[in-house]
């Protein structure tokens, strides 16, 4: 195998040493080279053997390096590991056609759980894959566990060869390397007990965990032949925080909070929210940046208008409802809130960030001068719906500006369609274009 070179940067030394785009790097120093964390690892000595082909010839050449001058190899972008699992909660199956496409992906790539914290689930490495980790210190990785019956394990995630999850977090362990874990709790399934079980497991001292993120089972209305599920309700929310509440290492995403109506953990909770792509601590980054910046936000607020409706998922309403209530003392600004239905994936899914905007369109109702508030969690990084809707269409629908409010509440901006206002200062671009 090797690894194809999408672009050389000019006056790097890979530059000077002869190499060009198209060129498929082979091995570095021995080493056989197959992905851009190899390229990264084995291209960080002094001294660079580097065997490639070009044109299906090979070739060798050598570069020294400097630490002053950039090795200067850009490969082609990496083509993710795919799941080999058919998991019975898996959210994937659950969509429906017409969202967007990287949606359908089922990522289970360790690369890419090091580099960027996605969660894996160690089914699909091989011997080599882990002999890579090891040897590249691939630490910490971030890992979907679910439960540490391997039995239950097998049945919950339905793959069919032998596989033993804890015995390969022993093994990784063992060789130095530390895991942030996932489970996913289902009711009736990995839950009670057997949650109790994977808690003590993963908390033992052998297995060199760092979190234990608890997030609920995701359940839409796609699940034609799929395993029947219940969701988490207000009772198994509060008994769940409260077998968490006995194991130092373990975090329950926000729902639980919000479902059992229990206060948000204070800050020092949360260590260094290593979670938080899991949804574990976001709402208390949020009343916490919320705490500082509300009067600005609503000095911002009335550059832009008098009346606002924020819009949002049904699980974050009673933190919404206090904000507005603020905004209102505050400011005096006419603020309110419109909780939306999701009938894009179903009634039972009720975060903020996968409302459609078919289903905004539908179901909210703006006075003549209300400008609606959105949160950046329910676009991608294209600025794209989970139904394939351009942020800059909003506005254009709604015939007027609207804003939109970083999930943790610590950035704003006004979006206002076509009336040019691109610079840094939104606000202030859309108060003199109004005037």
């Amino acid at each position: 195998m090797a690894i194809t070179i999408e672009t050389i940067h000019s006056h790097s030394l890979a530059a000077a040493a002869g190499l060009q785009a198209d060129d498929k790097i082979v091995s570095i120093n021995g080493h056989t080279v197959t992905d851009f964390l190899d390229l990264q690892f084995y291209g960080a000595d002094k001294e660079l053997t580097i065997q490639f082909l070009r044109d299906g010839k090979a070739h060798t050449l050598h570069i020294s390096q400097d630490w002053e001058t950039p090795l200067g190899i850009e490969p082609v972008e990496h083509r993710c590991r795919t799941c080999v699992n058919h998991c019975i909660f898996c959210f994937v199956d659950q969509m429906r056609p017409g969202i967007r496409d990287t949606l359908h992906i089922k990522d289970d790539d360790f690369r890419l759980s090091f580099v960027f914290g996605n969660f894996i689930t160690l089914t699909n490495l091989n011997q080599l894959d882990i002999a890579k980790i090891i040897e590249q210190r691939l630490s910490p990785l971030y890992i979907s566990v679910h439960t540490t019956n391997p039995e239950l394990h097998k049945r919950m995630l339905r793959y069919h060869h032998d596989f033993n999850i804890l015995h390969t977090l022993r093994y990784l362990s063992a060789a130095g390397i530390s895991f942030h874990t996932q489970i996913v709790v289902i009711p009736g399934w990995n839950d009670a007990t057997e949650l109790q079980r994977t808690l003590d497991e993963l908390s033992a001292p052998d297995i060199s965990t760092l979190t234990i993120g608890i997030v609920p089972v995701g359940i839409t209305r796609y699940r034609e032949s799929l395993t029947p599920l219940s969701r988490i309700d207000a009772l198994q929310a509060t008994r769940i925080l409260e077998l968490a509440s006995r194991y130092p290492k373990a975090f329950c995403s926000d729902e639980f909070y919000l479902l059992s109506n229990t206060p948000i953990p204070p800050t020092k909770f949360y260590d260094d929210f290593a979670q938080l792509e899991n949804g574990i601590g976001m709402t208390r980054l949020l009343l916490n940046n919320w705490a500082v910046v509300k009067e600005d936000f609503c000095d911002d607020l009335a550059l832009v208008g008098n009346r606002f409706v924020f819009v949002c998922g049904m699980l974050i309403r009673p933190i919404i409802e206090k904000i507005v209530e603020e905004i209102s003392a505050i400011s005096g600004l006419d603020a309110r809130m419109q909780t939306i239905e999701n009938n894009f994936l179903g009634p039972q899914v009720t975060v903020t960030g996968l409302l459609a905007a078919d289903d905004i369109f539908a179901q909210l109702e703006l006075t003549d001068d209300e400008i609606p508030i959105f949160s950046a969690g329910m676009f991608n990084d294209n600025l794209l719906t989970i139904d394939n809707v351009e942020q800059a269409v909003i506005p254009q629908h709604f015939g007027r500006a609207i804003m939109v409010v970083q999930e943790e509440f610590d950035d704003w901006k006004v979006v206002a369609g076509n009336d040019g206002c691109e610079t840094e200062n939104e606000i202030l671009c859309y108060k003199n274009a109004k005037e």
